[in-house]
């Protein structure tokens, strides 16, 4: 197969999944950033890594739970939390609330 015809089908491939995506969210797919093609995406207002694109339709997500993880990233900016571990369980707020229970302890120690 040429490169040619390999980047024509990852381009195809690439829009396949934003334009499913988008219709899943009720979003509008509004360009690559940087026009990289298989980059990030920007959707609506939301800033999106393809990856996580491809996450979010090849694992059935439901509708929203990426947006739910988009905003718990933004509440929580100091607890970084990528959409894998999201999609199985794990919470922004729960790391918080740990870390606020250890230096609560830790705190409590110093007395």
């Amino acid at each position: 197969m040429r490169l040619s015809q390999l980047k024509k089908q990852y381009y195809s491939a690439c829009k396949e999944y934003v334009d499913k995506f988008c219709i899943k969210q009720d979003m509008e797919f509004m360009g690559w950033v940087g026009d990289e093609i298989g980059g990030i995406a920007l959707c609506n207002d939301f800033f999106f890594n393809f990856n996580d694109i491809v996450l979010d339709i090849n694992t059935h997500q439901p509708i929203g739970a990426i947006i739910s993880w988009y905003y718990d990233n933004l509440q929580y900016s100091k607890y970084s939390l990528n959409y894998y571990s999201y999609t199985k369980g794990l919470r922004v707020r729960e790391l918080a609330k740990e870390d606020r229970e250890r230096e609560r302890i830790a705190k409590s120690k110093e007395k």
